[in-house]
Parts: C-alpha cells; structure tokens; sequence
C-alpha cells in the first residue's frame, strides 16, 4: 500500500521578505492559497505545514488551526530534521516537499511529479529545478521524495546548506539516489516565468494577475501562464 504526505515549508522569519506567508493575495494569505491547491491533489493523502519553534511562527500556527490544517514545528535552520519530524507518526512512503512560497502551485503539476516518481520507481522526482531537463515555469509543482531516502538523507552527516534545503545534497551528489526531472507538457514548458515570492515586489506583480480575477484558487497552471502573458508580467530576474 502507498501513502504520500505532501509537507508545505513555511516559517515569518524570512530576511527577504518578513511575514510573507500571512500575506495577503487576493482575499487569501499566501498559506492559504498553497493549502487549498495542495488539498486538490487527487494523489495527496494528507497534508501538514512544518514550521519553526520560533515565538513569531505562533502565528502560523493560528493561521494554521485556522485553515484546519495539521502543523509540526521544529528547527529554524535544520529544515530536514523539520521534514522528519512532520511524518514520524505517519506511515506514508512517499513524501511531497512544498514551499509555502509558491501559491499558484498547481495540483495538477503535483500530480503528475508524483506518478513520475512511482511509474519510474525512483527515490527523488521533480519538476521545479533548474537541473537535468526541468522546464516549468517556477511557482507550480514540488518534490516528490521517497521517506527512505529522507531518512537516510537525516542520517548523514551533512553542511548546514544541505540540511536547510533538504535535497540539495542529492542534486549535489553528495548523497546517491535515483532521480527523475519531470519534462513540461509543451503548454506548459516556460522557464523564463516566475510565479514565486521571494520578495515583495514579487507580490505586487502576482496581486496584479489576481486582482482583476484572471487568477483564482481554481486556476490552472495553463490559466496562470495564459494570465502572465496577457499582461506581460514574465518575472523574470
């Protein structure tokens, strides 16, 4: 039997942009909109937020009850330990990395990482990297990572980086595993768009495809792109 846990990455303390995730786009925060897309997955059993035991990320933690979504707290820094612990009372074999960062992830997009992952039996499969053949735009899919390979990624003595950013160590060859970089539906293969939010201007520019109802909680990654180039907003760096 297969079980997949999608954990969704999210703290305040961001030095770019403090806060962001209680940000609001549209009528929603940010967690919001990465909750309820994420939800959608039909491949998804179940869904938690990993946040940090910092004082400031109580407020998560309320936004979090408040969205009646599970939440684990840990280290600020030792992002895979947080990893871990979000489903050590959980029996899944299969585990979705999501950054909360990210809210016109497409539930879609995820979907289809993780049937990658399993119809290519491999221990890490992606689609948002810009590594191997990966040609999304950035802002719509995940990591699909197998809980023994993150377990055996927790129990290697690893820098401070590769334990911040959880797989860096496997695209960095430090740890071996089998990894497959999810190809774009034609439609969807635009690496020049971003649709992140690293900092506030990004906000802004995401706000203005919501604002005028172009982007909604229901909208494809096709719709999304389809909005972006109506308005020219690439968000290109």
């Amino acid at each position: 039997m297969t079980r997949t846990v999608a954990v969704v990455q999210a703290r305040l303390g961001s030095s770019r942009f403090p806060e962001k995730m209680l940000a609001r786009l549209g009528e929603w925060t940010l967690l919001e909109w990465v909750v309820i897309r994420v939800r959608k997955c039909q491949r998804v059993d179940h869904v938690v937020v990993a946040t940090t035991t910092d004082p400031i990320d109580d407020r998560l933690v309320d936004e979090c009850k408040r969205l009646g979504v599970a939440v684990v707290r840990g280290s600020t820094n030792d992002v895979l330990g947080r990893f871990v612990e979000a489903v050590s009372n959980d029996t899944c074999d299969a585990v979705v990395r999501v950054c909360a960062d990210n809210p016109f992830i497409d539930p879609a997009c995820v979907d289809a990482a993780i049937m990658a992952y399993r119809t290519e039996a491999v221990d890490y499969a992606f689609n948002h990297r810009p590594h191997g053949l990966c040609n999304y735009a950035d802002g719509f899919g995940a990591e699909v990572v197998s809980r023994a390979l993150l377990e055996r990624l927790n129990a290697t003595q690893l820098s401070a980086p590769h334990r911040e950013h959880v797989t860096l160590a496997v695209i960095d060859g430090v740890v071996q595993a089998n990894t497959h970089a999810c190809i774009a539906p034609p439609s969807l293969a635009r690496p020049d768009l971003r649709f992140d939010v690293d900092h506030p201007e990004d906000l802004v520019r995401l706000r203005a495809l919501v604002s005028n109802g172009g982007v909604t909680l229901d909208s494809t990654a096709a719709e999304v792109v389809a909005e972006a180039d109506l308005r020219g907003a690439t968000g290109s760096p």
